[in-house]
């Protein structure tokens, strides 16, 4: 016993060190825990309003976001930008009916995304007037805070009955300042986002808060959380993807990063575990996110806000129902589905020729009278089907309410332009190869990311191209005929391009170019091009054909067999869908179009996935009111990712 003892004895006095190293320790150590915060999220609505269940039922979307708060009893309900512009439901008021439908559901708070600012600053401002926008590093000339309101703070109350206070900021991803004209922020300054967002968590510490969420607009949500201090969790948007991750961020904290698709497929619900520890301070130690297809979410729907979405499609259809003109064909921007591959309009723009970029173009070409016209792939939301072509679906083609205007550039300037395109197109080409093959595999294609200036692609009419994918960066242009003769390097052309490009970083050029004169906005010359008689037959007259010397990739098309009249895209083969398979995209696939563009010629601004706003597939008034309303959107795809990573 004695040796039993004696060998003893170091032990006890061990568990005794520990013991008072236990007490000892930070009091995380012995959090306990007290309760959770419920929050409904939502981002890249992208003007949509509603979708359609399985069986084809119309969803209300804003009317689900208040059934899923009022029914997990939130505590917040947020909104990561990208909300206000896209759809035709939202441009034609300029976003003044989703900022209703939001005030309705019972939003605390939105962040601006980069589209948000194609009204103008001045009118992103009146909207948060209806709904509390959060841009704490957007400042004025004078260095003032741009919206009036800096920062949330709610009282929460926990399970065990203590009451905390949330804060909650918001921030937008500074690189955007370049992704919207020039003249939607003259005058403002958007700051680095981490360091603004570290020092309003320390403001709102200091003022009280126990934690801190933040809503931010970025191209790198989990690069975000990592650098920043004093935030807890990080509700995202912009990459139009379904996000659930859990990121170690600069001072140490394990903080849940998430992000809810994007036009309109899926409602987050983000619930934070909270720990109390003995000195009274609180952490988050764990969270759960469910991301709600909106479909499955019919039955919650808020009577209310039902109403309301009603009252605002009764309200706009007179004026988006107005038959614009007639079409004897499709100029197709359709969805991708990556269940079941299938390229989709995204894609079809930024890997190939297609019938809508030719559309787009020649309407630039009519209204302008210039020699050639330039449009951004990022640009195009949407297409056309036979018959009757309504006001909302041009506004949904060209929803960002840019302007035309023309310039001079030598021909030397426009082959430089074309080809620079043309390397873009090629890369994302690739990428499409790469996400095809895994999915023929089962794999997920989403390991294959596009480039992030895959929609600065350039659509180009106006000219007659031989394009040859084999050869190297700067000599895929076998020929190029404007007016029907060859392109002089040293000759001056009039360039019809929207206001986006001249501000595009892949084209520094367009920055110095002067404007000779300047139009209308993008839709207002596709609906006068349309309203025309006969316009279809001008088109390619107008736009010009594209044709490839080399075997193209599967999913592109051939020549079209007349250029007055293109046949219909033909669908690639598509290949079998893995069973389950682990995630699929909103946009990155490829798909065919008869047409002139610069490389399949469409690159857009850089966003990983359709990041600036893509047509989503809208509510149908015929289905909620029982007349005949057409659909007023257009292809989106949902790029899944869920996964757990610390970084």
């Amino acid at each position: 016993m004695t040796r039993n003892v004696k060998r003893l004895a170091p032990l006890s006095a061990l568990c005794a060190t520990a013991l008072a190293a236990v007490l000892s320790c930070p009091v995380a150590a012995l959090a306990q825990e007290v309760g959770t915060v419920s929050i409904v999220h939502t981002n890249d609505s992208h003007g949509g309003y509603g979708t359609t269940d399985a069986n084809g039922n119309p969803v209300a979307y804003y009317s689900v976001v208040a059934g899923l708060a009022q029914s997990a009893e939130a505590d917040l309900v947020l909104d990561a930008g990208d909300t206000f512009h896209g759809d035709s439901f939202a441009t034609i008021v300029n976003g003044g009916s989703v900022a209703e439908l939001m005030a309705a559901a019972g939003y605390d708070a939105t962040t601006p995304g980069n589209h948000d600012w194609s009204y103008g600053a001045a009118r992103l401002r009146e909207l948060s007037e209806q709904v509390t926008v959060l841009a704490a590093n957007v400042t004025a000339a004078d260095g003032s805070a741009y919206f009036q309101t800096p920062h949330l703070v709610e009282d929460v109350t926990l399970e065990s009955g203590e009451v905390i206070q949330v804060g909650v900021l918001g921030v937008i991803d500074e690189e955007f300042y370049t992704s919207t004209p020039s003249y939607n922020v003259e005058g403002l300054t958007f700051a680095d986002p981490v360091a603004t967002a570290s020092s309003v968590a320390a403001e709102l510490r200091e003022q009280g808060c126990d934690l801190v969420i933040a809503i931010t607009h970025n191209k790198d949500p989990q690069g975000f959380a990592a650098s920043v201090t004093g935030v807890d969790a990080v509700i995202a948007g912009h990459e139009h993807i379904l996000i659930n991750d859990v990121v170690t961020s600069a001072d140490g904290r394990q903080v849940p990063v998430v992000e809810a698709g994007s036009h309109v497929s899926h409602v987050g619900e983000l619930e934070l575990t909270v720990d109390r520890a003995d000195d009274g301070t609180y952490s988050v130690s764990g969270h759960e996110e469910v991301a709600h297809e909106t479909a499955s979410l019919a039955s919650l729907a808020d009577p209310a806000v039902l109403d309301l979405t009603l009252q605002l499609m009764e309200k706009n259809e007179g004026v988006l129902t107005e038959a614009v003109g007639e079409s004897s064909q499709d100029y197709p921007f359709p969805d991708a589905d990556y269940e079941l591959p299938a390229p989709g309009g995204w894609e079809m723009v930024r890997t190939e020729d297609t019938a809508i970029g030719h559309l787009i173009t020649a309407s630039y070409l009519a209204t302008t009278g210039a020699d050639l016209a330039l449009e951004n792939a990022g640009g195009i939301r949407g297409g056309i089907t036979a018959g009757t072509v309504t006001a909302g679906d041009l506004v949904s083609i060209s929803p960002y309410g840019n302007t035309l205007a023309t310039y001079q550039m030598t021909g030397q300037q426009v082959l430089d332009a074309l080809e620079t395109s043309l390397e873009i197109s090629s890369q994302c080409r690739a990428v499409l190869a790469q996400q095809m093959e895994a999915l023929q595999a089962g794999e997920d294609p989403m390991q294959y990311s596009w480039p992030d200036n895959s929609g600065s692609v350039l659509v180009c009419g106006g000219a007659t191209m031989e394009i040859d994918w084999s050869q190297p960066k700067g000599q895929r242009i076998c020929s190029i005929t404007v007016g029907g003769e060859a392109l002089d390097p040293a000759r001056t052309y009039t360039v019809a391009m929207n206001s986006y490009l001249p501000g595009c970083d892949e084209y520094p050029l367009f920055a110095t170019l002067p404007a000779v004169q300047e139009f209308g906005t993008c839709e207002q010359a596709l609906r006068s091009f349309v309203g025309e008689d006969g316009w279809e037959g001008r088109v390619y007259e107008l736009s010009g054909t594209v044709s490839y010397v080399e075997a193209e990739e599967p999913g592109t098309p051939d020549d079209p067999s007349e250029p007055g009249t293109p046949e219909t895209p033909s669908e690639p083969v598509t290949p079998e869908a893995p069973s389950t398979p682990s995630g699929s995209e909103d946009r990155p696939a490829a798909g065919t179009s008869t047409g002139t563009s610069a490389g399949a010629a469409s690159s857009g601004s850089a966003e990983k996935i359709p990041a600036t706003g893509d047509p989503t597939s809208a509510l149908g008034l015929a289905a909620l009111l029982g007349t005949g309303m057409a659909s007023l959107g257009a292809g989106m795809r949902l790029r899944h990712r869920s996964r757990s990573v610390t970084r």
